[in-house]
């Protein structure tokens, strides 16, 4: 009688601890799938949000040479583009300038401001994109040597009703000869606009 009864608890021990086994099985079962199923739905929400943000993306315009773009509160005109390989002078044996680590394309520039308020301009609204989707920005230090001085177009405010005539140089690879000319209307490119350039 005594071993029976040591016997006994031994025994209900046992399938208790089975029947923990199968229920914490049973849960992990459950929380595996739960978690698959989270993933995919967040995937597919990450789908349907990158696809809205791409039919949000704003088509860009194409322009050309010498036509009037308004962005923003700026009306732009390319009137048009030239090249060089350095971009300074030589004084005394001096070079005073940039060299382009490949070659430099300069855009003739006007530009009005047609809104009410003073605005800055700066060379960061107008980037160069080549065939290849490859996307350039201004050269700033190569701009500060262009002649005649002080018409680089680089950062400044502009009064309404003011026309400015200036230069924007870009540095880009050799060998380059079809690119946009991409103008957005503020920092944030909420309209885009392209203007085509064979160099």
């Amino acid at each position: 009688m005594v071993e029976e009864k040591t016997k006994k608890p031994w025994y209900k021990r046992w399938w208790v601890i089975t029947l923990f086994v199968i229920v914490g099985l049973v849960i992990l079962v459950n929380l595996l799938g739960t978690d698959k199923g989270s993933t995919q739905t967040n995937n597919l929400q990450k789908a349907s949000t990158q696809e809205q943000i791409t039919s949000n993306q704003p088509e860009a315009k194409t322009y050309s040479l010498g036509d009037e773009i308004q962005a923003g509160d700026f009306k732009w005109k390319i009137t048009k583009s030239s090249t060089a390989k350095e971009i300074g002078q030589d004084v005394g044996g001096t070079f005073f300038g940039e060299k382009a680590d490949g070659i430099f394309i300069i855009l003739d520039v006007d530009i009005e401001n047609t809104g009410k308020t003073a605005q800055y301009l700066t060379d960061s609204f107008i980037k160069l994109v080549d065939d290849q989707g490859r996307e350039f920005s201004p050269n700033t230090a190569a701009a500060i040597y262009i002649k005649p001085q002080g018409s680089a177009l680089i950062f400044e405010q502009i009064n309404p009703g003011i026309k400015k005539k200036g230069k924007i140089v870009y540095d880009v690879p050799e060998g380059l000869r079809v690119a946009n000319v991409r103008i957005s209307s503020n920092l944030l490119e909420s309209s885009v606009y392209n203007v085509k350039l064979i160099i």
